[in-house]
């Protein structure tokens, strides 16, 4: 994948880097990826990070709501990664 016009932010967390790529279209995230080398489990669960951050406002607030959501209705094991970290690192892409 090309990230040509996707901002960059990057977050150390204890668990790991979670670098993520942030398509913005006004203040809504219309397109995210993310790499690093957290580990985050099921491996499944990050595709449903990436969902509930489609068309969510750019905010500190709605970010972190959303990847809470995921954290809080799935089974998800992530040794040293919580929702602020992956928060902090969009954050400083849609900063950026």
């Amino acid at each position: 994948m090309s990230y040509e016009g996707y901002k960059q932010g990057r977050n150390k967390s204890k668990g790991g880097l979670i670098r993520s790529f942030i398509r913005l279209e006004g203040n809504k995230i219309k397109d995210i990826e993310f790499s690093g080398d957290f580990f985050l489990f099921p491996e499944s669960a990050i595709e449903s990070i990436v969902e509930s951050l489609k068309d969510a406002v750019a905010d500190y607030d709605s970010v972190l709501s959303a990847v809470q959501s995921v954290y809080e209705s799935e089974p998800i094991t992530a040794p040293g990664t919580s929702p602020e970290d992956f928060a902090a690192s969009i954050m400083q892409a849609i900063e950026s």
